[in-house]
């Protein structure tokens, strides 16, 4: 979605509509070029951990970005949004 027309939704009436009511049918599927349209969203609070990642996983993120854990941390983000695991800022 093009920024300059996030203006004109009624976010109001977006949210007020309950989740278990949306119809993703009609949804596109994601692809590889909508990942390279998308906007990242810095995180607003981090807790440092520990955690075993993927070589090759690494390395594609540091490729993409310098900023590559915050990049991590957003794509994380995103995924439990999506999935309804996490509350919406």
């Amino acid at each position: 979605m093009n920024k300059k027309n996030t203006n004109k939704i009624n976010w109001a009436k977006v949210d007020a509509v309950p989740e278990e009511n949306y119809d993703y049918d009609d949804a596109p599927e994601v692809t590889a070029e909508m990942f390279k349209n998308m906007t990242v969203l810095m995180p607003d609070d981090t807790k440092k951990i520990n955690i075993r990642i993927k070589q090759s996983t690494i390395e594609f993120f540091k490729k993409n970005s310098k900023h590559y854990q915050t990049l991590i941390n957003s794509v994380l983000d995103a995924y439990a949004e999506a999935h309804g695991k996490k509350a919406v800022h």
